[in-house]
């Protein structure tokens, strides 16, 4: 939407204004567009001789913040503050003149975007994680200030070229770790993939080059089997007098990257599935749309999501499906009504963008919705840090669906347990839980739910808020009422609470807190920034820190105590079969090219997966343990162990031993277990040679039609 508009071709600011001016005309009434002329008037007088680096003249910057505004459709206000949002901070203006010559909204939005220009100042000064939550409340006093200062920042991204190096990618970084992540909390998606794409491009040319020109090699190929799909589908609806929109979703580079990096897939793993995105009138066409599409393709089990009935946290509504199309090939769909997609992609700024028969009122709602996650998560935060983590924790979270008793949806995020479905049924539900029934089978309260699952919570007749409740709470609701209820407690019933959680956590950790006198405990209190052991045990039992995460810092200080002088240098390994004294064990089989830990104990050297459940265990016992640098070796094979789940179907044993023996690995152990009549399971030990050969193996793998799952086994 906004590379449509040409904001970003150099022009004189004459035609710039001009732009604006028809812009705002398209929207807003006479009177409104006469006080834009008039702001972009006031600006360049403002900054009369003030220049960008380009050269330009500075006012190009504010005029063209205010048509990436006029774009999104912002009232008046917010684009005259748009224009104005560096004349208090760079020219001799003050908040009062703005004030006089365009009234109190303006002059608030202009001071809203002062202070956080001022915040820009300090950055280098405080931490990211402390000026991404003064940007976060600064969207709770008005969430127009934050839309001007991601305008601001797009603008400025586009047209970076002309700073050093350096700090161009200071700023990208910036935008990366801080901006994008905003945009995303606020609904705004199309904004936050705009300053994603623009920070990815600046800061890997080489990579973003090679992913464009990939893309655009694979649409040649797929043009035909796309024009059918459409065609097909385009002819259905009409059939069944459905105003129908097909169009293929736009692939993203810096998307498809992030998903090449974590999940270690190749391009063509990533980009094989076809994607589309049905437009309807109505919310029940879109129903209507699912199942023409269902009876034209054959649907994938377990794919289709439906977040109209229950949508996500942050408004989300759209239903999803893959179906299996023509040759086989998988296809993605997204159906959505215009005003859904509208919020998907704009979220809070889309007030203005969409005026149909969907009321303004459901997305004010929403908008509200999304500003309180913000301030909610900042008040259970009780550092900068701890609100930034659980901000990026929740952006990057799936949800859950659960229902309780009387049939009713809730949407939890995933690894949410039953206390956090407690208090999202009602604070006093959760104050006076003692334990649940999950599909009418008794359970504890620390069970982490799945979708599907009906849950009903056993209440006592006195409330029974306990600190442990926070080592497996993940919702801000849940988090800030146990909190609050915990603050009531006595000092002394504090300690003694405190004393038993934190003794429970340490001995699942291996450590027993009778053999550490207070003065071996000094690294843990640094570490930790405790005074004493008593404080944190108050702490703990009044709520303020997790005994779970005091345990592991426990573990970590007295490590650093105890075991400095063992912590070798890096292990460089070149062979499995080299070194006698080394091990591979079977149970996490790390290869060439995994993250690994060398432990040294009395039974020799053995190498870990990071992530291998039997580290924590090693790493509290005495011994040498180093990273791992693996040098390559002619002829090495490393064991590694896949999980598949199969089609039932005759020869699927005999396909899969093809793909293995053809990508020049051995099978050494086979093992397969039946699940039902229609799906088997089937674990494999195979030869690798590297992590990427591992990787390419899995590839060839997925692509059998018979295989439906594959996962790196890590016992």
């Amino acid at each position: 939407m906004f590379d449509s508009l040409n904001f970003f071709k150099k022009k004189k600011t004459t035609q710039l204004g001009v732009e604006l001016d028809h812009l705002s005309n398209l929207y807003l009434n006479s009177s409104s567009s006469q006080k834009i002329k008039k702001a972009v008037s006031f600006a360049d007088q403002a900054h009369q001789g003030q220049f960008r680096k380009s050269g330009e003249p500075f006012i190009i910057h504010p005029i063209n913040v205010g048509m990436i505004l006029a774009s999104l459709k912002m009232d008046a206000d917010t684009i005259i503050a748009g224009l104005l949002h560096d004349v208090v901070e760079d020219c001799d203006i003050s908040l009062a003149e703005v004030r006089k010559e365009f009234g109190r909204n303006v002059s608030k939005l202009v001071d809203g975007m002062t202070k956080l220009l001022q915040l820009d100042e300090k950055l280098k000064d405080q931490s990211q994680a402390e000026y991404f939550q003064k940007m976060a409340l600064a969207t709770a006093e008005d969430v127009r200030v934050v839309i001007i200062k991601l305008a601001d920042r797009l603008h400025n991204l586009k047209t970076i070229e002309h700073l050093p190096r350096h700090k161009q990618i200071k700023k990208k970084k910036e935008t990366l770790d801080l901006y994008a992540p905003l945009a995303h909390q606020i609904g705004m998606h199309k904004m936050a993939t705009e300053l994603e794409e623009c920070s990815f491009k600046t800061l890997h040319p080489i990579r973003y080059n090679l992913i464009k020109d990939a893309l655009k090699k694979n649409d040649l190929n797929r043009k035909t089997l796309i024009a059918k799909v459409k065609k097909s589908l385009s002819n259905k609806f009409k059939q069944q007098g459905i105003d129908g929109k097909i169009t293929g979703r736009e692939k993203r580079i810096f998307s498809i990257y992030q998903k090449m990096k974590t999940k270690h897939r190749s391009f063509s793993d990533i980009y094989d599935v076809f994607a589309f995105r049905v437009l309807v009138d109505k919310a029940d066409d879109t129903y209507r749309a699912l199942g023409i599409i269902h009876n034209m393709f054959s649907p994938i089990t377990g794919k289709f999501k439906d977040y109209i009935a229950v949508p996500k946290t942050n408004g989300y509504q759209a239903l999803h499906t893959v179906v299996m199309t023509f040759d086989g090939v998988p296809m993605e769909v997204q159906i959505q009504t215009s005003a859904m997609e509208t919020f998907a992609n704009y979220g809070i700024a889309s007030h203005g963008l969409y005026k149909t028969k969907v009321s303004d009122d459901l997305v004010q709602a929403k908008s509200r919705q999304l500003v309180q996650r913000l301030t909610d998560m900042s008040k259970r935060s009780s550092s900068s840090t701890e609100f930034m983590e659980s901000l990026k924790t929740d952006l990057k979270g799936k949800e859950v669906y659960v229902f309780a008793p009387n049939g009713r949806i809730f949407s939890l995020r995933q690894g949410a347990s039953a206390i956090d479905f407690a208090y999202a049924v009602h604070t006093k539900i959760g104050d006076y839980a003692l334990s649940c029934e999950i599909d009418k089978k008794l359970a504890p309260l620390s069970t982490v739910l799945k979708s599907g699952q009906t849950v009903e919570i056993i209440k006592s007749k006195k409330k029974t808020v306990s600190p442990d409740w926070l080592n497996y709470a993940t919702t801000s609701k849940a988090i800030t009422e146990i909190k609050k209820e915990l603050k009531n407690i006595k000092i002394s019933d504090a300690r003694i609470l405190g004393k038993d959680l934190l003794e429970d956590s340490l001995q699942d950790a291996g450590i027993d807190l009778k053999e550490y006198p207070n003065e071996q405990l000094k690294g843990v209190f640094d570490l930790l920034g405790a005074r004493s052991l008593n404080q944190l045990m108050v702490d703990i039992g009044s709520g303020r820190r997790r005994s779970n995460v005091v345990s592991q810092s426990f573990a970590e200080g007295l490590r650093g105590r105890k075991q400095t002088k063992d912590i070798g240098a890096d292990l460089r390994i070149g062979s499995s079969k080299k070194y006698g004294a080394i091990h591979f064990p079977e149970c996490c089989y790390p290869v060439y090219g995994d993250s690994c830990l060398a432990v040294n104990t009395e039974k020799g050297i053995t190498i870990h997966r990071h992530g291998c459940p039997n580290l924590k265990n090693l790493l509290n016992k005495p011994g040498k343990s180093s990273n791992v640098i693996w040098d390559k070796s002619d002829g090495s094979e490393y064991l590694s162990s896949l999980s598949l789940i199969l089609k039932n179907e005759p020869g699927v044993l005999a396909d899969i031993s093809t793909i293995i023996s053809t990508n020049e690995s051995n099978i050494q152990d086979v093992k397969t277990k039946t699940l039902d009549e229609n799906f088997i399971e089937l674990s494999i030990k195979i030869n690798v040679k590297d992590l990427s050969h591992l990787s390419l193996i899995q590839s060839q793998l997925k692509r059998n039609k018979t295989v439906t799952n594959i996962e790196r086994q890590l016992t």
